[in-house]
Parts: structure tokens; C-alpha cells; sequence
């Protein structure tokens, strides 16, 4: 605590140090005198010879300071109050370089904050590494990735070997009631060793047992716990009422997310008769300790040939595989583009970096004289380096104090904004790493920025620095070659930012112009979810006719109708589906829509061939205890009436359900992207709605704006049953939207980027070529004195900044064309190599470093030659 305690003192108490000193050496200076006296000196020489052994006082107090405690704080106190004095004399250049590096550090460390949440942060479960989502395959038909059929899982749970566990989950709503307004939760049904397998146990109850999977109890989620009970402990016991059954709450989850964030969890059972051709259900397991990637994939592969011996007709072709749980928070396109953001912004960065790197150097070369006046007076060589690096480190410092509250800006910005396909956004912000990855560019850049400058110091030349000041020719031509490079520099990395952002936002020009088949003006759609006994004595129907038939005649809604997956947002139940006349071993695989007789109206999708459903048409299931129906009807979407009848009339045709429930085509309905607007054509089986088959989602098309029809819908219901609540009520534009939020969000942010690369890019040729207009004054002067035209000085200006951004196209073009190839997995319509938009770069390029020309050379062309050779 001494050495603290004496640097303290040191440094915030020098007048009384310095005082304690002088007093010192003046009483040693007596003590000396005296000693002289003493032996026979007189006092005058006695006094002279005193000071001559001592020496000067303030000399000696110099020493000291040098190297007592603290010493070389103090020094870098001076030399920081130096700089900042220094930057204070240049506020234009200051204000600029802070800007350029803010933009630059706090978009990167926006974009860092957003892919160290959403990709680096672990998952909330214990040992993440052994856990994975198993799927199944179906290679002959081109499909890598089906979720399971409840059977084929039952099968996979006794029959493998490389599992410690694997867990059944299959998403599921219900209506909850009994307590105020109903409200439809999430309440997926999950096996009872789901969250053993992810090795997460209830922070207040138990979880489910092993006899409990036909119990009516229910485990809550942490965020429905909070929100619906506020965090109530005393909430074990109660009752939750969904669709209408009672079910005991026993437990409350952990905060986090995949898997853990829905609302109500109910247990799924185990069923000998488990359909086996209906993949519906997601399955997650955890690996055997020590076992290989390799070794669990060829266990699969044995357990899927057994089930294809066990049951050739539904398991022939049927595989199975896994995924590293790594994918379950952003599945790999969004990985993969926020990668690409995160090196567009490091590029962004850079070009910040070598902007500002080109205004040091041209405020360094103002500084030749203050230089060489230093080295004269005694500074060597590194007090001159800690200089000129301590302002560019603190022109970062400043930079990434501002643009850390750009960053705070940005991020709040994306807290407001729902992105499908990008999770975890509400928990994106300024945490420790993000605010250390600032901290580290901020010093990057500092050094990036100051070694330019560092290196321009001259090694001697002194005297003639003194001289001539800052009008050294030699330096200016070597500077001025070193600032064309650094622009050439940064017109090449803003011509790869500008073909990027070019490619997506092409891209998503052609994803919002594809033909959709269906229409979204004036469409509203919601969902309505049924308890259970709706599917008993026709309720549901009943529910259902009464009220579309109320809607019909409201004068504010054009045509109504019902599915059971919400189009373009919701899952994609699928089946085996073939001609009758020539069944196939390998079926196509199609998705099957449950619609009541008015949906193709409602949606704006045409009948190209044949009828609508109508009452006659009946579900192609059979109500429990039933005969099956003797006639079964379907529609198909033309796509799928091409791949089953390529060269006859699908109607009246033949084919099989689940490859082999047999029923009749009565229409074919036109084409739609329902299952995204980057996947094409669906092919897709239209199913009539009836008694067992109830469609939950609805769509209006009104005849103004869809949401002023609420209210209507609200009332219709509630005069129905009061216990159904209406859900997810959106126009069918918004719910398209928010299908390609994540492409919005990639196109607008890069374009961002791109922007301000170009705006920087701009501002380096006008700052090159601005000083070297002042630095050749006196040039410029003598060729307009021997007859020179001021257009011939535009002329060689223009030229002169030209030339680097020529080569910086060139340059950056080769980059691009190397580069865009990592973009092809988002891009849709457009090729990475896109004729028109490399050409649309150039052009905007060059124009932008034409304007960048032209200031500079109309301050040329006006030059005084006599003005000029007097400054001379």
C-alpha cells in the first residue's frame, strides 16, 4: 500500500511534493555551505562552492520527477491533454473521423450483438453437445428432412441402441377457459421422457412420470407462469381447464428457449395403433456418451430396414437421420446470412478505417513543420510515435463511445420489429461481449488508423522541414500515392457491399413479384381453436356452418372460407399421394388441406377444372365406430394434377390417398406459393371438411379494410360460444409480410451498409483530391499563367481522381464476382453473377466519384494565377 499511497501523492499532491523537495536540497545546499565555513572557506565561497556541488535546484527537481513513482503517468497525462488539445484545434476533422468511425463501429458491434445472441450463446440444457433432432428421410423422393409418424417413433424408442433417451413432441393449441376471457395457448403434447431427454427439470413442481401419459395433468411454461399467475408458487395443484377438460398443474419450467418456451405442456400417449403414414411429430434425443456420429447413423439405418421389413407397405424407402442441436435456435440460411452481415460491417469498418486513415495523412503532411520543430526541441522518435498513435486511438475511443449509442439505437430498433427466423431478438442487447467486440475494434482501429501517419515521420530532413514547412514535394507525392491506394482500397470494398445489397434487394424484388396464385388485398384471416368435443355429433360442423353462413351476410365481407393450416405461415402436413391406375412405390409427396366449399373463392385461387366441393362431398375419414366412406372426393392444385395425370383430365380420375385410401378428383384448383414464396408451386391435396375434419384457420375477403370486420367476427362467435376465443387475427398482407421479413431485413440492412460505403468511398476520392488541389496552388497557378484553360484544369482534376476509382472498380468487380457466390443460398430469381447489377454499380460508382471530382476541380479551374505565385 506504500508504492499506492506515494503514487497517489505523486500525482494529484505535486505542489507539496515539489515544496518538500526544494526544501530538501536547499537545506542540503546548507548543510554543505556550512560544512565549509567550517573549514575555513569564507561565506561567499562557501555559498558558490556549495551551489556548484549541488547544482541547479530546478534541474535536479526535472530528474526527480523523471523518475519517481508515477512518473510515467504523469508523462502520458501530458501527452494525452496534448492530444486532446490537438484534436480540439481540428474540429472539422475531428467531427468527421469520430462519425465515420462511430457508423463503422457501431453497426458492427449491432450486427456482433445480434450473432452472438441468436449463434453463439449456448442452449439452456445440460451437456447441448450429445443432444440432437432426429427426422425422417425419404430418399427416392428427393426429401432429406420429414418430421416422424407417431408409430415410426414408438418403433425408433424400443428398437435403438444409441440413444440414453429420445422425447415426442407434436405442436398443439387448446382453448383455455374458466378464468376470465378464453384465450388459445400453445399446448404441445409431449412424451414423458421429453425433458429428461433434454435434461431439463421443473423449477417448482416435478415433471411428468412414467404412468402419467394418459393423466390429465399439465406442466406450465416460465413465461405463461409469470404472465398468467404471476409467478405464483401456491399454483401446483390448480386446475387448468383446456378445451373444455380439467387437467392439474405439477410443474413449472425453467426460463429459455427451444423446446421449453411454449405455454402448456400435456403428455402424449404411447398407442399400439399409432398411425404410422402421418409425419406430424418432432423428435429430439440424446446421445450414448463416447458413441460416434457415424456409429448412431448406422444404428438408424438398421432400425429404419427393420420397420421396412416389419411394414413394407408404410416403411418401404422410409430412413432415418440427425441434426446437431446447434440448429434448433436459427435454422442454417439464417446463420448463414447473418455471417454474411457480420462481414459486410467488418467491410464497412474497414473503409471507415482507411477514410480516416487518409485524413491523418493529410493532417499529418499540415504537420510537417510542428514535427520537425519537435524532433528539434528533443523528441525522439517514440515520444513522436505515442503521440500521433494517442490521437488516433482516441479518435477510435470517441468513435466507439458514439457509436456504441448507435448500436443501442439500432438494437432497440430490432427489438420492435418481428423477423420470422430470427429468435432470441427480444434478448438481443449490449451485453459484455458485445461491449468487449467494441473495445476491440475500437483499439484495432486506433492502430489500423494511426499507422499510416506513424510511418510518414521523417527519419531526418529537419532543417529542410523547418524551411520550406509543409510544402516538401517529395512527401506530398509519396503521400499522395499512398492516399490513391487507400482509395482505391475503399471503392473496391464498397463496389462488393454495393453488389451485394444490389443482388439481394433484386432478389427481393422478384420474391414479392412472383405470382402467388392466391390474393392478399383485403383478406383477413384468424384462427378459431375447437375443445374437444367438437369432434363429437357433428358440433364443430355445426359450429362451422353457422358461422360462415352468419358471415355471408354481413355487406361488409365478400367471401369467407376455412382451412386447417394457416397458408404461408403455417406446418405442412403431408402425404403419400398416386394415380389409382398406376400406383407408385415411391409416391410424390403432397401436402393435404382440409377446406371448407368457399376457400377458393376466399382466397382468390381459380377453378381451372371440374367443381368445388359441395354438401354432397364428405371428409374422407370416418367418424369413431363408423363405416368408411363408400365415395371419397378430393381437388387437386394443377402442379399436382400434372405430376399424377401429365397427358389426361385429372377429373374424374382416380387416385390414392396415403397410397391407398382410393378417392375421386372432382376439380383442379390453380397454382399458389402457400408454402412460401421462395418454395414454388405446392403440390397440394384439397380435402372436404365435414364432422371428423375441422378446419381452425379462416380467411374473409372484405370489401374494405379487413380489420374493421373484427369486431363483427368477435360478436358472431361469441353468440356461437362464448368460450372460443378468436386468435392471430391478421390481414392475409401482414401475414405474407412477415413470411419474408428475414429477406427484408437482409436486403435493408446491407443496403444500409452499402450507403454508407458509398458515402465514405465519396468522401475519400473528395478529400484526395481536395488537398491535392491546395497542394498544387501554386502548379495550378504556373499553367494557367503559360495559357493553361480553366477547362483543361477540370479536365486533369476529374482525371487525376478518376484513375483510382477505375482501378477501385476493377478490383472490386474481380472481388465480387469471387465473393458472390456465398450469397447463393439467399438469393432467389437473380444468379450471383447478374449482369444488371454489376453494370448498375459501375455506373453509380463512377457518377459518385464524378460528383467527388467536381468541387475540387471547379476550385482548380478558378485558381488566380498571380494569387498562387505570390503564395509560391
Amino acid at each position: 500500500m506504500h508504492w499506492l499511497k506515494a503514487t497517489w501523492r505523486n500525482l494529484f499532491r505535486r505542489e507539496l511534493v515539489d515544496s518538500d523537495l526544494e526544501e530538501e536540497l536547499r537545506s542540503y545546499r546548507q548543510l554543505l555551505e556550512d560544512e565549509k565555513i567550517q573549514s575555513g572557506a569564507d561565506s561567499a565561497t562557501a555559498r558558490r562552492e556549495a551551489a556548484i556541488e549541488v547544482g541547479g535546484i530546478e534541474m535536479i527537481k526535472e530528474e526527480v520527477r523523471d523518475i519517481r513513482r508515477g512518473s510515467s503517468l504523469e508523462g502520458f497525462g501530458k501527452e494525452l491533454r496534448q492530444s486532446l488539445r490537438s484534436l480540439r484545434r481540428n474540429p472539422g476533422m475531428t467531427a468527421m473521423a469520430v462519425l465515420m468511425l462511430a457508423l463503422g463501429i457501431g453497426a458492427s458491434s449491432a450486427i456482433f450483438s445480434v450473432f452472438e445472441t441468436v449463434l453463439l450463446r449456448p442452449l439452456p440444457f445440460r451437456d447441448p453437445g450429445r443432444l440432437v433432432e432426429l427426422v425422417s428421410t425419404w430418399h427416392e423422393l428427393g426429401m432429406n428432412e420429414v418430421a416422424f409418424s407417431e408409430a415410426n417413433f414408438w418403433d425408433l424408442r424400443a428398437r435403438n441402441r444409441s440413444f440414453e433417451s429420445v422425447g415426442l413432441y407434436h405442436s398443439d393449441e387448446a382453448n383455455l377457459t374458466g378464468d376470465g376471457q378464453p384465450e388459445r395457448v400453445s399446448a404441445p403434447r409431449v412424451s414423458v421422457d421429453f425433458f429428461r431427454t433434454l435434461a431439463v427439470a421443473p423449477i417448482l413442481g416435478r415433471d411428468f412420470s412414467a404412468n402419467e401419459d394418459r393423466a390429465p395433468v399439465a406442466i406450465l411454461g416460465n413465461k405463461f407462469w409469470k404472465s398468467r399467475y404471476q409467478a405464483d408458487t401456491a399454483v401446483l395443484g390448480k386446475t387448468l381447464r383446456l378445451n373444455g377438460a380439467a387437467f392439474t398443474i405439477i410443474g413449472v419450467l425453467p426460463p429459455g428457449e427451444p423446446w421449453i418456451d411454449d405455454q402448456v405442456y400435456l403428455p402424449i400417449a404411447y398407442s399400439a395403433a399409432a398411425n404410422r403414414s402421418s409425419a406430424e411429430f418432432a423428435a429430439v434425443g440424446r446421445l450414448v456418451k463416447g458413441i460416434t456420429v457415424d456409429a448412431a447413423q448406422a444404428d438408424l439405418n438398421r432400425v429404419a430396414g427393420s420397420l421396412a421389413e416389419t411394414y413394407p407397405k408404410d416403411c418401404k424407402g422410409v430412413g432415418f437421420a440427425f441434426f446437431p442441436a446447434s440448429r434448433w435456435i436459427a435454422p442454417a440460411t439464417t446463420g448463414r446470412a447473418l455471417r454474411i452481415l457480420l462481414a459486410a460491417v467488418a467491410l464497412l469498418l474497414l473503409i471507415a478505417c482507411l477514410n480516416v486513415t487518409n485524413l491523418l495523412l493529410v493532417r499529418g503532411l499540415g504537420r510537417q513543420r510542428e514535427i520537425a520543430l519537435r524532433t528539434a526541441l528533443g523528441a525522439g522518435r517514440g515520444r513522436l510515435v505515442r503521440f500521433i498513435m494517442l490521437e488516433s486511438l482516441l479518435l477510435s475511443a470517441f468513435g466507439a463511445g458514439l457509436g456504441l449509442l448507435i448500436a443501442h439505437g439500432a438494437l432497440r430498433f430490432l427489438r420492435t420489429l418481428e423477423i420470422r427466423g430470427l429468435p432470441r431478438l427480444d434478448e438481443v442487447s449490449l451485453d459484455p461481449r458485445a461491449l468487449a467486440f467494441a473495445v476491440g475494434a475500437a483499439l484495432i482501429t486506433g492502430v489500423l488508423c494511426g499507422l499510416a501517419p506513424v510511418l510518414q515521420i521523417p527519419d531526418q530532413g529537419i532543417a529542410t522541414a523547418l524551411r520550406e514547412g509543409n510544402r516538401q514535394a517529395g512527401t506530398s507525392r509519396r503521400q499522395g500515392r499512398l492516399r490513391s491506394i487507400l482509395v482505391t482500397a475503399e471503392i473496391a470494398l464498397a463496389f462488393v457491399l454495393l453488389v451485394g445489397a444490389g443482388l439481394l434487394a433484386r432478389s427481393f424484388q422478384a420474391l414479392i413479384n412472383e405470382q402467388r396464385g392466391f390474393q392478399t388485398h383485403h383478406r383477413l384471416v384468424f384462427s378459431i381453436s375447437y375443445p374437444q368435443s367438437y369432434g363429437e355429433n357433428g358440433v364443430g360442423k355445426q359450429f362451422i356452418d353457422r358461422f360462415l353462413d352468419e358471415l355471408s351476410v354481413n355487406p361488409d365481407i365478400v367471401a369467407s372460407g376455412a382451412v386447417n393450416v394457416r397458408p404461408v405461415q403455417g406446418p405442412n402436413y403431408g402425404m403419400g399421394i398416386s394415380a389409382a391406375s398406376r400406383r407408385s412405390n415411391s409416391p410424390p409427396w403432397a401436402g393435404w388441406r382440409v377446406i371448407t366449399p368457399g376457400y377458393l373463392r376466399a382466397a382468390g385461387l381459380p377453378l381451372l377444372h371440374g367443381r368445388i366441393f359441395n354438401t354432397t362431398d364428405k371428409p374422407v375419414s370416418a367418424e369413431r365406430g363408423q363405416p368408411e366412406p363408400a365415395h371419397r372426393t378430393v381437388m387437386l392444385s394443377a402442379a399436382l394434377a400434372k405430376v399424377l395425370f401429365p397427358s389426361e383430365d385429372p377429373v374424374g380420375r382416380h387416385v390414392l390417398l396415403w397410397n391407398n385410401i382410393d378417392a375421386e378428383v372432382v376439380g383442379v384448383a390453380g397454382d399458389s406459393l402457400e408454402r412460401g414464396l421462395d418454395r414454388g408451386p405446392a403440390l397440394t391435396v384439397y380435402l372436404p371438411y365435414g364432422r371428423v375434419a375441422l378446419p381452425s384457420e379462416f380467411l374473409l375477403e372484405t370489401r374494405d379494410d379487413p380489420m374493421a370486420v373484427v369486431r363483427a367476427v368477435r360478436s358472431v362467435v361469441a353468440r356461437l360460444d362464448p368460450n372460443l376465443p378468436v386468435a392471430d387475427i391478421r390481414t392475409f398482407d401482414d401475414v405474407v409480410n412477415r413470411s419474408i421479413s428475414s429477406q427484408r431485413m437482409n436486403s435493408f440492412i446491407l443496403a444500409i451498409f452499402s450507403g454508407l460505403a458509398l458515402l465514405l468511398a465519396s468522401l475519400g476520392i473528395y478529400s484526395v483530391l481536395s488537398y491535392s488541389v491546395t497542394s498544387r496552388t501554386a502548379e495550378i497557378g504556373v499553367r494557367m499563367a503559360l495559357g493553361a484553360t480553366a477547362s483543361g484544369i477540370v479536365s486533369m482534376t476529374v482525371r487525376q481522381g478518376l484513375r483510382p476509382a477505375l482501378l477501385g472498380v476493377t478490383i472490386g468487380g474481380a472481388a465480387a464476382y469471387a465473393l458472390s457466390g456465398f450469397l447463393k443460398s439467399l438469393l432467389f430469381g437473380v444468379r450471383p453473377f447478374d449482369v444488371i447489377t454489376y453494370a448498375a454499380v459501375v455506373v453509380l460508382l463512377l457518377v459518385m466519384a464524378a460528383l467527388a471530382c467536381w468541387a475540387p476541380a471547379r476550385r482548380a479551374a478558378r485558381t488566380d494565377p498571380t494569387t498562387a505565385l505570390r503564395l509560391e
